[in-house]
C-alpha cells in the first residue's frame, strides 16, 4: 500500500460509527434519487422544476452528502412518484 492509501485508511478508521452510518445513508439516498431519475428519464433540471427549486440545489444534493430533512425527502419522493426510503415493518 502506498502512503496516500495508508493515510486514507487510517483516517477512515478514525471516523465514528455514527458518522459512517450517516455517510452510508446519505450515499444510499443519493444513489436512489439518481436511479429513479434514470428510470423515469428525468434530469436534475426536471426534478428541480417539479420541486420549485434551483437546479444548483438538486445538483448539490447529488454530488455531496446533504443533510436531508424528512420534509425534503417527502417532497423528492412525491416529485419522483416513488418512495426514496422504504421502512420495514
Amino acid at each position: 500500500m502506498n502512503n496516500k492509501q495508508e493515510w486514507f485508511k487510517s483516517k477512515v478508521e478514525q471516523v465514528s460509527p455514527e458518522i459512517m452510518s450517516e455517510v452510508q445513508l446519505s450515499a444510499g439516498i443519493i444513489a436512489r434519487i439518481d436511479k429513479l431519475l434514470k428510470e423515469k428519464n428525468m434530469t436534475q433540471r426536471d426534478l428541480a422544476r417539479k420541486l420549485g427549486k434551483d437546479e444548483a440545489v438538486v445538483s448539490r444534493w447529488t454530488t455531496g452528502f446533504p443533510n436531508f430533512t424528512l420534509r425534503t425527502l417527502a417532497q423528492i419522493s412525491n416529485a419522483l412518484g416513488e418512495p426514496l426510503i422504504k421502512l420495514s415493518e
